[in-house]
């Protein structure tokens, strides 16, 4: 998974926490905002599987922050009205184009996170499994 996918997949209280890190190794002064946090609308793709095809299903409101970090771009972008959320994800992606110490302990918190979603996940499909319907049998 790419960080994106997985800061904007993960809960905004980890990815916040994440963003603390950063704020912890870099001073507020070199924290600038480009634009935002900003609400928008994007298209909804989605693949319709018969025919292998896609269509635009809608549009979803979205929140996105564009930031510079010690001159380093970051962008965040989710779902919703979530303003503290996409600041921490601009902030995050800031720091990990830094390519540093605090880049590396980034990436490994990622790489956990990622782990914890997985397994979240995975026991949401068991969970929604238990009420799949034979139709077959009735």
């Amino acid at each position: 998974m790419t960080h994106y996918r997985i800061l904007a997949n993960a809960p905004e209280t980890d990815v916040c926490r994440l963003a603390s890190l950063v704020m912890n190794d870099y001073p507020r002064e070199q924290v600038k905002i480009l634009r935002g946090p900003s609400l928008g609308l994007v298209m909804l793709r989605m693949r319709e599987t018969v025919a292998n095809s896609l269509f635009n299903a809608g549009e979803v409101l979205v929140t996105e922050v564009r930031l510079e970090l010690n001159g380093q771009f970051g962008f965040g972008m989710v779902i919703g009205d979530r303003p503290r959320h996409a600041l921490a994800i601009a902030l995050v992606d800031a720091a990990l184009r830094q390519e540093g110490a605090t880049a590396a302990r980034l990436l490994l918190e990622l790489e956990a996170l990622d782990q914890h979603i997985a397994a979240h996940n995975r026991q949401e499909q068991l969970l929604a499994l238990a009420t799949k319907v034979e139709f077959e049998r009735m």
